[in-house]
Order: C-alpha cells, then structure tokens, then sequence
C-alpha cells in the first residue's frame, strides 16, 4: 500500500515504486481503463468503455504479479481486445478493435492508408510502400573484410527482440547464465558456419568498423544464408572476454562488447516530418526513428591461444593472441 505525506505518494522501497507504476497503469487497474475510454468515446463517438464494465473493481498488485502471471486488460493504449462481452479472456491480436468496434485507426482519414499526401514525403519517395535494398555497407566504409583475415564473412546482421524477453535487458544472473548457452550468440546458417570453419558452440568476434562483439556461434538450418541473428539489447557485466581482432587492430576496448558495439544509428528524414495527422510527435509513437538494424558484420572464429580458451582477466592479456 503507498503512502501519502503532504498531498503526496511517498515511498521508501523499490517495490513500492513498482505498485506505483502498477497502479497508475490502466493495463493493471480497471477503473483508470475505464475512465481512459469514456474520454476516448468523447473524441470518437462510439461505446467503448463496456469492454472494461467486467474489470472496473479489478487490480493488479506487485505481490501478485511476483507470485504468478497476470492478464492485462483492454486498454485505449493498444489496438487489441482482450476479452469478449462475458469477460471471456482473448489471445492478443493487433488492431481487432479497429475492426471489431470502429475505433478510427490512427490516421488523417481514420482509416488505413498506404498513400500519404505530404509534400516531404513526396520529395523523399516516401509517399507509397516501396522495397528498399540493404545498404552496401562495404561500399560505404563502415566495413572492411581486409581487417579479419581471409577466414571471414561479411554478413546481414538482424538483431531481433530477444529470445528470453522483450526490452529488459538484464540477464546477467543465474537462471539466464544456465539458459541456452549462458550467455550472447549469434545464429549462423550450417553452410556459411563450413565456410568460416566453425562449428556449433565455437567462440566468434563479431566485427565492423563500430565496434567488436565477442559471443558463441549457434549453428541452425532456421538461419537463411548470409544472415547472423543476435537477439538484441543484452546488458553484459560478466562472461565478457577479449577480443584477439581488437588487439590485432589496436583498439583502445579490448572486450568483446554486446549487439551496440556494431551498430550505429542510421537516421532516415522522412521520420524528421511533424505536426500532420498521425506524423505528430509523441512519445513511443512517433518521432525521429533511428535505424541500427539496416547493418553488417564480418565475422570469424576466434583464435583462442595456447590454452584454447578465451581470456578474461587483465592479468592473461599476454596470452592474448594478436592474429
């Protein structure tokens, strides 16, 4: 329970902030949901708040979401129903209230739109869906195959959401360091893997002129061919050895980092276009996007030393080979 002191929420504990934000979220509490779409019936004159009637009085505390799961409600927030008119739970489907309920879908017409009538849009070919090819990045400079050795391969490099989460990053604990491989991979395809001479569970850098990442190859026939896969947005505090190709280029970081020591932002201008219809900034919504996933990598197996092992500490960089 949250604490008032002087016309104030006051708390003390981390998990008193986490209720806070439970509460104010109406994913999680059924009155604000409710409230949240009288207002939106308001702008879109249509019933809607009735798909909450069956969760107003429902709450969801942190001691409940620590002991089991819990099922969120319908929300203004998202597109989707989650429970039909007798409180019957639904599986999350994209824009079904859109389609079910009328809600005008988020655009100047409020309704789906493949052309956009804007003048920078226009100018940049932006206007229609149009198929883009993938940056040359070797064209470009930011990466140069002479830098690995000849038993190397430039790559597309994908890092998708997560195989074990979403967007938290924090994995650096027990039951994530015994899952899979106890830490990063990449995904390669078998044949490409023949290619470089490397086999499954075998130590890679990853390399381009961003950066280094240093992880363990997973060999998969699920992998198309010239693609590697990390999942992204993996914080690393342990298991982080160095890299031999960092110490072979002079690089002033000699640890092998995660998926952001490769990648760059690659900003494209038509995200820079406001204040028309659903082109209006807000936040999560719409805004200038960058692009770190339109990228490549050259990667190899790495080269381990005498004890055929990676080197952690800084008191074994003499066994670091530089090749």
């Amino acid at each position: 329970v949250l604490d008032v002191k002087n016309g104030r929420v006051y708390f003390e504990k981390p998990e008193q902030a986490c209720e806070l934000i439970l509460q104010i979220s109406p994913e999680l509490n059924g009155r604000l949901s409710s409230l949240f779409f009288k207002e939106m019936e308001k702008k879109v004159g249509l019933p809607l708040a009735d798909m909450v009637d069956g969760v107003k009085g429902r709450k969801v505390h942190y001691k409940d979401i620590i002991s089991q799961p819990r099922r969120i409600h319908t929300t203004p927030q998202w597109s989707c129903v989650l429970a039909d008119k007798d409180g019957k739970q639904r599986t999350f489907a994209p824009w079904t209230m859109n389609v079910e309920r009328l809600k005008p879908w988020h655009t100047l017409s409020g309704r789906q739109e493949i052309y956009y009538d804007h003048q920078g849009l226009r100018e940049l070919g932006e206007a229609l869906p149009t198929n883009k090819p993938p940056l040359d990045m070797v064209a470009i400079g930011d990466i140069k195959p002479d830098k690995a050795g000849p038993k190397s391969k430039v790559f597309r490099f994908i890092t998708p959401h997560g195989k074990w989460q979403i967007h938290s990053s924090f994995r650096d604990h027990w039951p994530m360091l015994h899952m899979s491989r106890g830490g990063p991979t990449v995904w390669l395809n078998p044949d490409d893997a023949t290619e470089i001479e490397v086999i499954d569970n075998d130590w890679v850098e990853m390399y381009c002129e961003n950066g280094i990442e240093v992880v363990r190859a997973v060999v998969s026939h699920q992998v198309p061919r010239n693609m590697a896969i990390t999942y992204h947005q993996v914080e690393r505090n342990v298991n982080v050895p160095f890299s031999p190709l960092a110490k072979k280029n002079n690089s002033s970081d000699m640890r092998g980092g995660n998926n952001n020591a490769t990648t760059r932002i690659l900003m494209n201008p038509h995200t820079m276009i406001g204040g028309y219809a659903q082109f209006s900034y807000y936040i999560n919504y719409w805004g200038t996007s960058p692009s770190e996933r339109d990228h490549g990598v050259i990667i190899r197996k790495m080269p381990l030393g005498a004890e055929n092992k990676p080197i952690y500490q800084e008191r074994d960089l003499h066994k670091l080979p530089a090749k």
